[in-house]
């Protein structure tokens, strides 16, 4: 989970971002947590404590409410009816990796990806894209190949895996809709050769550089089992302290510390 925070604030400062290649300064000043992280934390928090969903996702937003929330969904967080909020938007795949790290089969991330994005994305494309990203880190941590990764994905929910970053640059760069942060970001980690370059090729891509970072930082910490030290001190730094608590926690339920290095 650390990879999807460290991704959301490094991106932060990038969004909608055209960076003329991938050398270019990580953490600025104006990097900072966005709705990705807390919404991230919410999908944890729900999984490790048995709490529902939604009533996690209200509980973090009231907790944070300026993260960069739409009104519209602020509004669904603070009212008292039991709706679901019908989003057709990217926010589902962002929160979701939480499960993939913790699930026990390849059929319990895929299902409990489904219960999660319900709540707020009852469409079958968000469902897929959540699923697609839920799946993806849970055969990463769990020692698959890159290969089956892209073999599995690309057979059950039809994405294109073979396309480049660059073919997301040009994409985005063209004014293109971006149906799903979800294939760019997988791009990017198929790709790199350890975290840091992945989140570098997921916030060169442009667009959404912190929801597309997000997603590869979760995979890139799945994969490869090594975050730089000093990217998980810079970070920590602009977390609050409920925040480091249930990440913590998250490591300890999940024996992340003996499969991640911090050197």
């Amino acid at each position: 989970m650390k990879g999807a925070i460290i991704g959301d604030i490094i991106g932060s400062a990038f969004k909608n971002s055209d960076l003329p290649d991938t050398d270019f300064q990580l953490f600025r000043p104006t990097s900072e947590f966005t709705d990705d992280t807390i919404l991230t934390l919410a999908t944890a928090d729900s999984v490790l404590h048995g709490i529902d969903y939604k009533q996690s996702i209200v509980n973090w937003v009231l907790k944070h409410p300026n993260a960069g929330y739409r009104k519209d969904f602020l509004d669904w967080v603070k009212s008292d009816q039991g709706n679901p909020y019908i989003s057709k938007g990217d926010g589902a795949a962002r929160r979701i990796s939480p499960i993939g790290f913790l699930a026990q089969s390849m059929e319990e991330a895929l299902h409990e990806a489904e219960k999660s994005t319900i709540v707020t994305h009852n469409v079958p494309e968000r469902i897929a894209a959540a699923q697609a990203t839920a799946v993806s880190v849970y055969m990463a941590f769990n020692g698959a190949t890159r290969k089956d990764i892209k073999s599995y994905v690309s057979a059950h929910f039809e994405y294109d895996l073979n396309l480049k970053t660059s073919y997301w640059k040009e994409h985005i760069r063209s004014g293109q809709p971006l149906i799903t942060p979800v294939p760019p970001a997988l791009s990017a980690f198929f790709e790199a050769s350890d975290f840091e370059e992945a989140v570098r090729l997921a916030i060169y891509i442009g667009g959404p550089a912190n929801t597309i970072a997000s997603i590869t930082g979760a995979l890139a910490q799945a994969y490869f089992k090594h975050i730089p030290k000093a990217f998980i001190k810079r970070a920590l730094t602009r977390l609050t302290a409920d925040m480091e608590n249930l990440i913590d926690k998250f490591d300890q339920s999940c024996r992340i510390e003996e499969k991640i290095s911090v050197s």
